[in-house]
């Protein structure tokens, strides 16, 4: 019988997981109004998205051991604010494109609390049994946001203009922060003097030469490599290729979203039967099915969307389990674990979509054959990462030890 799951924390989880997300979705519509009315390319426009991930990218690796030492409600809040500070230097400085960007890049880099501490107050709060559970409900949430934003971006866009889309923003940003103010409670019982940058990079250093770490996290960037994949190439094929408009593909945009749901959904119910290793290894075989369904599917809505619906599923159940087991044997490093796993994430994945893109994807077919590469070497690493040592309790020992000396 598994434990019952309290949802505050999940609920406080995906707010805070949201912010990043939606700082990326809402704005894409609102480019090329924003180009047009500056008299600048759309490749200069793309700037307010480049600067913003400049920021939030790196961010990541220093608000987890910070997060770790000093706890997570301080430094979520003072994240979050320095985010606000960037969104208002957009919006009073919206008359200079300088100005502009500066601001996004203050915002990208408040924003980055949001990846690493959403999932590390995760596990500050959750049983490694509930975990998995938990992250599965912000694993939904942190892939459809993506999905939904650019729809809401767009509707604000055009009824009341670019502007208010950073407006809308802000008030997001804002309430959200008054809702932690209230009710998010401090996870860590134990403060430590801040790190110092040798022993940050000592701790990443021992995380990524883990071969257990390794496994899980590498899961997580391919299978999150495919989303990124999906949301640059599937719009070039539903509009161009099969002619569609932009309204029809963002309706048939919400199958993969539903299947995301479905992929959640299951990992809830199935995790107390079968458990993190069986549910890990399945998630390669729907990836297959997906992959070879697009290498042989006809070029229409419904079958392309349906390829990327099993895809979605697969992600749905493989995300929240080997993010899970990323960060169960860490519970002293949190923070720097979900750091490493979210920014390295953010970092390959990008590669991955950018090279796949660069080497001439352009249909569907290629895609599959993507998708089926990401099936075998998720297969693999599943396997690798169940044979090899955690070695969490040797760093949180190694925490415990500099605790007691300093004592």
């Amino acid at each position: 019988m598994s434990e019952r799951l309290s949802y505050k924390p999940v609920l406080l989880a995906s707010l805070i997981v949201s912010i990043g997300q939606l700082s990326m979705g809402l704005v894409f519509p609102s480019l090329p109004w924003i180009a047009k009315d500056f008299n600048i390319s759309l490749d200069e426009a793309q700037l307010l998205i480049s600067l913003y991930l400049l920021g939030f990218g790196p961010s990541q690796f220093i608000y987890g051991p910070i997060s770790d030492a000093l706890g997570r409600r301080r430094v979520l809040l003072v994240g979050l604010l320095l985010a606000l500070l960037g969104l208002s230097l957009a919006i009073f400085g919206s008359q200079c494109f300088g100005l502009l960007l500066a601001g996004r890049f203050v915002q990208g880099l408040g924003a980055g609390c949001c990846a690493v501490l959403g999932r590390a107050s995760l596990r500050d709060n959750y049983s490694p049994e509930q975990l998995p559970r938990a992250l599965s409900v912000v694993t939904m949430v942190a892939s459809f946001t993506p999905i939904v934003a650019p729809v809401f971006g767009g509707l604000i866009n055009h009824h009341l203009g670019w502007l208010a889309v950073f407006v809308s923003l802000f008030s997001y940003i804002a309430l959200v922060w008054l809702v932690l103010y209230l009710l998010f409670k401090e996870t860590i019982s134990e403060r430590r003097s801040m790190p110092k940058p040798a022993k940050v990079l000592s701790d990443y250093g021992s995380l990524i030469r883990s071969r257990y770490f390794q496994s899980f996290a590498v899961i997580s960037w391919l299978n999150f490599s495919l989303v990124i994949t999906a949301v640059s190439l599937m719009p070039f094929v539903m509009q161009n290729q099969i002619g569609m408009n932009s309204q029809e593909y963002a309706y048939w945009a919400l199958l993969p979203a539903c299947g995301l749901m479905c992929g959640g959904v299951l990992c809830n119910r199935l995790l107390p039967l079968y458990g993190q290793k069986r549910i890990l290894f399945m998630a390669p075989w729907i990836h297959l099915s997906a992959g070879l369904w697009l290498i042989n599917a006809p070029l229409t809505p419904l079958a392309m969307m349906f390829g990327q619906f099993l895809m979605a599923m697969g992600n749905g159940l493989a995300l929240p389990c080997a993010q899970a087991k990323v960060l169960t044997p860490y519970r002293q490093k949190a923070g720097t674990a979900a750091a490493l796993s979210g920014g390295g994430q953010m970092i390959f994945s990008s590669l991955i979509s950018m090279t796949a893109l660069q080497l001439g994807m352009h249909y569907a077919w290629q895609f599959g054959y993507l998708i089926v590469a990401v099936a075998v070497i998720g297969w693999l690493n599943v396997r690798a990462g169940f044979k090899a040592a955690a070695p969490g309790p040797a760093l949180n020992e190694q925490s415990r030890n500099e605790q007691s000396s300093k004592a």
